[in-house]
C-alpha cells in the first residue's frame, strides 16, 4: 500500500480529480489524502464516495493545529502553509502510513510511482531540485533550490524531525519578518538547509521526476509509442504548474518566463492534460496567483521572448 497527500481547493478540484486518476494509472494499492480547503470541494469528494480518497476538511486541519490564518496575504499563502502539517496530520491520525509523499495537486504521473520509492531508496527524506533551465537561473532567484511539490517522509525520528523543523519554520514567519528572503511567504524557501540539517536525506536525481517549465527547456522531450521520455529516461510525474485558463478555447502555460516554448510532444502532454482536467465540466479554473515583483527590463524580456516562443494551447 502507497499513501500520498496533497491539498486543493474547488478552484483546484479538476487538477485534483486528474492527479488521483493518474495515480490509479500507476499504482497498484494506494490512499490518496486531500486537505481539502472549501466545503464545495470536499462534498464533491463526499459524493464519489472513493475509499481510497481520505477527506481532511478545513476546519478538522484548522482546530488541530491552531492555525492563524490571518497573517497571510492571501489564500495561496495560507495554502503553503499546510504542506507539513498535513504529513504531521497524516502521521499523527493514521499511524499506518509509514511512508508518506506530499504531492502539490498540479502533480500529473505518466509512469510508476515505484520510481519515487526506488530514488527515495533507504532514507527518511526525499526532495527534488529545481533544475533549472540554464537561461532561466539568472532570473530564478526567489525559488530557493528545491522544489516543493515532490516531498517523502518515513514516519521514523528523522522523517518527523524534519517535518516539524519545516512547521516551525512556517509558523515562525510574519510579513517583514529580518533576514526573510522574500516579500511573500513560500514555505519552500525553508528546504534549502535541509541537506545540512538532516543525514538520512534523498535528493531525487530522476530528472522524470518533478519535471516542470522550469527545467523542461534542459530535456529533448519525445513521445515513443504512447510514452513520454526526457533525453530517454522515462518521465515519471511532471509538475503542470503556472497553467491558467485564459478563456474557453485556449490556455497559457505561462512558460515564456522560463523561455520554454510548447511545441511537439510537449505540446501533446499538455493538450492531453488539458482535456483531462477540462473533462470534469466543473468550470472552475480561476488560480490564485502570487505577485511577484518584476522589474521592468525582466518584462521587456519576457514580452520580447513571447514574439518567439509559444505558451498558449488550444484545447482539443
Amino acid at each position: 500500500m502507497r499513501h500520498f497527500c496533497t491539498y486543493f481547493d474547488f478552484n483546484f478540484l479538476p487538477r485534483g480529480l486528474a492527479l488521483y486518476q493518474s495515480l490509479e494509472k500507476n499504482c497498484k494499492e494506494f490512499k490518496f489524502y486531500v486537505l481539502v480547503f472549501d466545503e464545495k470541494a470536499a462534498e464533491y469528494l463526499r459524493k464519489l464516495n472513493n475509499p481510497n480518497i481520505i477527506i481532511i476538511t478545513l476546519d478538522e486541519y484548522v482546530d488541530h493545529f491552531q492555525i492563524d490564518m490571518t497573517k497571510y496575504q492571501d489564500k495561496k499563502q495560507f495554502y503553503f502553509s499546510a504542506s507539513p502539517n498535513i504529513c504531521l496530520y497524516i502521521f499523527e491520525h493514521f499511524p499506518i502510513v509509514d511512508t508518506l509523499f506530499y504531492l502539490d495537486a498540479d502533480m500529473y504521473f505518466f509512469n510508476s510511482v515505484e520510481y519515487l520509492y526506488t530514488a527515495l531508496g533507504e532514507k527518511s527524506i526525499a526532495i527534488c531540485p529545481h533544475r533549472l533551465g540554464k537561461l532561466y537561473k539568472k532570473f530564478g532567484t526567489h525559488y530557493g533550490t528545491f522544489n516543493v511539490g515532490v516531498n517523502g517522509f518515513r514516519n521514523n525520528k528523522e522523517g518527523l524531525e524534519c517535518l516539524i523543523d519545516w512547521k516551525n519554520d512556517c509558523e515562525s514567519w510574519y510579513p517583514n519578518k529580518p533576514g526573510y528572503p522574500h516579500t511573500f511567504f513560500s514555505d519552500q524557501i525553508f528546504l534549502d538547509s535541509w541537506p545540512s540539517k538532516f543525514k538520512s536525506i534523498a535528493v531525487i536525481n530522476n530528472i522524470g521526476i518533478d519535471a516542470a517549465p522550469w527545467n523542461i527547456g534542459n530535456y529533448k522531450i519525445s513521445l515513443v509509442e504512447g510514452e513520454y521520455y526526457l533525453d530517454n529516461q522515462p518521465l515519471v510525474v511532471y509538475h503542470f504548474s503556472t497553467l491558467l485558463k485564459i478563456s474557453d478555447n485556449y490556455w497559457n502555460t505561462n512558460t515564456v518566463r522560463y523561455f520554454v516554448n510548447i511545441k511537439g510532444a510537449l505540446l501533446i502532454c499538455y493538450q492531453k492534460y488539458i482535456s483531462h482536467i477540462e473533462s470534469y465540466d466543473l468550470k472552475n479554473n480561476t488560480v490564485t496567483k502570487l505577485n511577484f515583483k518584476t522589474t521592468i527590463s525582466k518584462k521587456f524580456l519576457f514580452k520580447i521572448a513571447s514574439l518567439f516562443l509559444n505558451e498558449k494551447i488550444q484545447k482539443n
